[in-house]
């Protein structure tokens, strides 16, 4: 399938099909029924940390993505995601029947570990692949996942000094709580 697809086609089915995976497993596993990978990959290392849940309430659900380079496969785009950090974040509210309603977000600041803020970016500030694959995973997200799809909004900052395998982190307020990461995250070489 993926085989007679060019490159940058190829990465953006494997994130947008990696991302829906992980949401799935994230929102509606039980955490009671994780178990722990053995000898992970270190992109599915760096995929579970990059992925933050926040289900202390069971009526208001808040996830988190960072689209880490290395979750991709070694070369120019793994190469162009250093250069960039892409955040996708939803806020999901459960009714007690069961339907889902999803927070509009307009905005979303990002730091790094020190606290300095990332410049996010919009419009033609944009690369063109960058855009191409937000705008694509966002499509696909939309079209396979229905609401719950449409209810992820994507962000692209300039990555300053927060980069996935160098120390340092990355800090981002969203719905009343600040998420963190710390950098190198997990599947780094020699990490």
């Amino acid at each position: 399938m993926l085989e007679k697809r060019p490159a940058s086609k190829k990465i953006i089915v494997l994130m947008a099909l990696c991302s829906m995976g992980w949401f799935f497993l994230g929102a509606a596993a039980p955490k009671a029924a994780w178990s722990r990978n053995w000898k992970p990959a270190p992109s599915a290392l760096a995929q579970d940390y990059s992925i933050i849940t926040d289900a202390r309430d069971n009526h208001d659900i808040k996830m988190i993505f960072w689209l880490s380079s290395l979750m991709l496969p070694e070369g120019h785009a793994r190469e162009l995601f250093d250069h960039y950090i892409i955040v996708g974040v939803t806020r999901a509210h459960i009714s007690p029947v069961g339907t889902m309603s999803f927070d509009i977000v307009d905005t979303l600041q990002a730091s790094d570990g020190g606290g300095a803020p990332l410049r996010l970016l919009s419009g033609d500030n944009i690369p063109p692949l960058v855009n191409g694959m937000v705008s694509t995973m966002t499509s696909m997200l939309g079209q396979s996942l229905g609401p719950l799809g449409k209810g992820i909004h994507w962000f692209v900052f300039e990555a300053g000094s927060v980069h996935a395998c160098v120390d340092g982190g990355l800090s981002i307020p969203f719905a009343d709580e600040v998420y963190t990461y710390q950098t190198p995250i997990p599947g780094c070489p020699g990490k």
